[in-house]
């Protein structure tokens, strides 16, 4: 009767051990089932987030070679601003040479054989009294230090250049300014007329002053 009783409680004891062990191996095996689920989960995870990465990486790319379309367009506009710039400066300089100054102002006054003024420069001038009609001229250098020959026509009364022996063709006379001043500057030019008063009928007269083909200045005035 002993016996059985022992038997029995390590029957039981065993029962309970095995039944531990089952309990055990099945908490195993829900754990490692989990961990095999959350891996899976992860690997999705994973696989999602380097699909939104490649994703990122070809806008990343996309944007990088639209920039780099940009920056050389960009480049290539600079460089033609830098050549048309340094074209205008060229033919800008090459004007400068051609027209080193321009002119401002322009007033006539009547002068003796010696150049000393009968009437000053911007007043009336009375037929009766004239001799020398000189131009005094207010002009701005645009390229100093150069010589500038300027081209003279004087128009009489009767709407024709007045000339002489001296005078260049179609023009009535020239005047030279040696090495030009920078700024604005004033300066009388020849006179055109006689030594005896009276020398210009009344009317209305017109000096022009021209530079390389081109008039840069003209005055009408009137002799009463």
């Amino acid at each position: 009767m002993g016996n059985d009783i022992t038997n029995s409680n390590a029957g039981k004891k065993n029962g309970r051990t095995w039944l531990k062990i089952a309990i055990a191996l099945a908490v195993m095996l829900a754990g490692s089932l989990a961990g095999v689920y959350y891996l899976h989960e992860d690997s999705d995870k994973t696989k999602g987030n380097l699909k939104d990465a490649n994703t990122q990486i070809g806008d990343l790319q996309s944007q990088v070679a639209k920039l780099k379309i940009e920056l050389d367009t960009t480049k290539a506009n600079l460089r033609r601003e830098k050549d048309l710039r340094e074209k205008a400066e060229l033919e800008n300089d090459t004007l400068k040479t051609m027209f080193p100054l321009y002119i401002t102002q322009m007033e006539v006054g009547n002068a003796d054989e010696n150049g000393s003024l009968v009437t000053a420069y911007g007043k009336d001038i009375q037929a009766s009294s004239s001799m020398y009609l000189m131009p005094k001229i207010t002009y701005v250098v645009l390229k100093p230090g150069i010589t500038a020959e300027l081209m003279v026509r004087l128009y009489d009364a009767d709407g024709k250049c007045v000339t002489g022996a001296s005078s260049p063709a179609g023009y009535s006379y020239s005047f030279k300014i040696n090495a030009l001043e920078p700024g604005e500057n004033t300066i009388a030019l020849s006179g055109w007329g006689g030594p005896d008063k009276g020398h210009f009928a009344a009317g209305t007269y017109r000096y022009e002053v021209w530079l390389g083909g081109m008039c840069l200045f003209q005055k009408s005035f009137v002799l009463k």
